[in-house]
């Protein structure tokens, strides 16, 4: 199991590699990137959450769901820009959770994110919203993702 100070030496640098990290400590430092993401230290926490969302385990949705329950705006953003990392189901299920966030920067991410998934589902979910989002901007971003062939397909 990968303990804290190791899974902080990853993500201490500015620009910590998430690709070498998810790969070196895999599903064992899950449970250390939990605990991280429901620390005090906001920027440490959202790196944690990307980086769990780049692991390969029904675990790594847990600690985004974890971060997309917090209140603070950077921590759901962060949660949003890692449903393209997650399998299909997982990350539609965490972009149904954050789609109807009250901040429009979070529905924003997890939008342009949930787009690269590759599901009919997507496609719905993306024909649904470019028309009920509560913002010009978004309807029209979901509006785009549909005619350049986001969620799976054209509209």
């Amino acid at each position: 199991m990968a303990d804290i100070p190791q899974v902080k030496t990853w993500l201490d640098p500015e620009e910590p590699d998430y690709a070498a990290a998810a790969r070196t400590l895999g599903a064992a430092a899950l449970p250390a990137l939990k605990q991280l993401i429901g620390g005090a230290d906001l920027a440490l926490a959202s790196k944690a959450t990307y980086l769990a969302s780049l692991i390969p385990h029904p675990d790594a949705t847990t600690a985004l769901r974890l971060a997309q329950g917090r209140s603070e705006p950077l921590m759901r953003v962060a949660a949003a820009a890692g449903i393209r990392n997650l399998a299909p189901a997982h990350g539609e299920a965490l972009f149904d959770a954050l789609q109807h966030d009250p901040d429009a920067g979070v529905r924003k991410v997890a939008l342009s994110a949930a787009a690269t998934l590759t599901s009919p589902a997507m496609l719905q979910r993306l024909r649904a919203l470019s028309t009920s989002d509560p913002e010009p901007h978004l309807r029209e971003l979901a509006g785009a993702l549909l005619r350049s062939g986001g969620g799976g397909g054209q509209p």
